[in-house]
């Protein structure tokens, strides 16, 4: 990589980073990416310099993305229109593998934003949910397995919600944050490491399934781990960067291969000719392939806070919580406080939709200025992960509201609402993983 001229480090073309991908000569000096890096993601590592008569972004401190406090959470390409900052493009990496598979199986794991996000992008109305044909089109790209994590974002939840519990209880480390987002973990550890002890211990749904793929569906299927390539097809720029962590690396292989954005994705349908609207419905492949609504409303912002709620009432009191809609939680405010009874305990919770927002959300706590929370969600992308740094552009306000919409419509539209509810979770308890709360396959320590 060339450096640019004079006092400036950083490169003409920076791929330092796992997600984002900086081509300088493509930048028209619009100053859209720069806002959005301060703005919504709360960073401020960019900025625009001289470049004759035009501007140039770069990074503030003049050198690669990767030596600054990126958090690779991808807002500012959603607002670059001649696409000078991308995700890191790796949609050749995996046609090269299915063209070559070398004896491997190659599986797939599709967030619960995708079957919405895709819709719009492949011409079909904002809001439409299309799981089936989603699976159809992977199926015809070439992945022999195509798993759902909306799955595993109810076994997220299963943990995450044991573990708030068992927080309460014994009076542990409070307010527990959730840690689903990588772009907010990368906050925490990179930026306020004062906050790690409040991190939920609980991976993401795309970790819990990286790893639930190579040791039980390996064991049940009589794979060899090392024989599985594993891809996830996420929403978020963030999870590139999340899946090369070293705690995803246990048994000195990746449990997750790769990652492929939203784009990513709708650029593989494209090129292979794929007519989106046409296909059929196949449906996901077992053993990962049904899903509580509350695992649908993962991604959206306060989805996670929401489904988490509706566990850790059930732990507590043996019952459901009723109505199961956390309307406090809800919506597309920028930071949201509501209030919860679980077992006569008045639970003071906590949402914030954008990391400039969660910074201020987290003053406000320090502060004393938001006081006795409990439970606080945080979600780097504003609307959560329906409209993630890796999705197709939401050109509208109505086209995100349609998107938020429609994970709301999964939920209530499904007979189980509530991730401890779910029956493939309750037997996957009980062919593999034990107790919720005690499994270290499903638990993480952070840096």
């Amino acid at each position: 990589m060339l450096p640019l001229s004079g006092r400036f480090a950083a490169p003409l073309v920076d791929t330092s980073t796992n997600s984002i991908a900086l081509t300088v000569a493509k930048c028209v000096g619009c100053g859209q990416c720069v806002k959005a890096c301060s703005t919504v993601a709360g960073q401020g590592v960019l900025k625009l310099i001289p470049d004759g008569k035009k501007k140039k972004v770069t990074t503030v401190l003049g050198v690669p993305l990767q030596e600054t406090n990126c958090i690779k959470c991808g807002q500012c390409t959603l607002v670059c229109g001649p696409s000078a900052i991308m995700e890191k493009d790796e949609t050749g990496v995996l046609e090269s593998v299915i063209a070559n598979p070398q004896g491997k199986t190659i599986v797939c794991q599709v967030a619960p934003a995708i079957r919405i996000n895709v819709c719009d992008a492949l011409g079909l109305p904002a809001g439409s949910i299309e799981p089936g044909k989603l699976v159809s089109a992977l199926k015809l790209i070439g992945f022999d397995k195509v798993f759902d994590t909306n799955w595993s974002a109810d076994l997220t939840i299963v943990e995450e919600a044991s573990e708030l519990v068992h927080r309460i209880q014994s009076k542990g480390v409070l307010p527990m944050f959730t840690s689903c987002c990588p772009a907010w973990v990368n906050e925490v550890e990179q930026s306020q490491p004062d906050l790690i002890p409040h991190l939920s211990t609980a991976r993401s749904p795309l970790g819990m399934l990286g790893a639930v793929i190579k040791s039980d569906w390996a064991k049940l299927s009589g794979t060899d781990p090392r024989a599985i390539y594993s891809v996830a097809i996420m929403p978020c720029t963030a999870k590139k960067d999340e899946v090369a962590r070293e705690q995803f690396a246990t048994k000195g292989y990746r449990e997750t291969d790769l990652v492929i954005t939203t784009r990513e994705l709708v650029k593989l349908i494209k090129k292979k000719g794929i007519n989106f609207k046409s296909l059929p419905d196949t449906p996901f492949d077992d053993c990962y392939s049904e899903a509580a609504g509350a695992g649908a409303i993962f991604c959206a912002s306060g989805g996670v806070m929401e489904a988490a709620v509706r566990s850790a009432y059930y732990y507590l009191l043996g019952k459901e919580l009723a109505p199961v809609e956390v309307q406090a939680v809800r919506g597309l405010e920028g930071i949201k406080v509501g209030e919860v009874d679980l077992a006569g305990l008045k639970v003071k919770i906590a949402v914030a939709q954008g990391i400039a927002n969660a910074k201020k959300m987290i003053r406000e706590i320090k502060s004393g200025d938001l006081q006795d929370v409990v439970f606080a969600e945080v979600m780097a992308c504003p609307g959560g992960c329906v409209c993630g740094g890796g999705s197709t552009r939401a050109k509208t306000k109505a086209v995100l509201d349609a998107r938020v919409a429609a994970t709301y419509k999964i939920d209530a539209t499904s007979q189980i609402r509530q991730s401890h509810a779910n029956p493939q979770i309750v037997e996957y308890y009980k062919r593999f993983a034990g107790t919720p709360g005690i499994c270290t396959l499903t638990s993480i320590r952070w840096k």
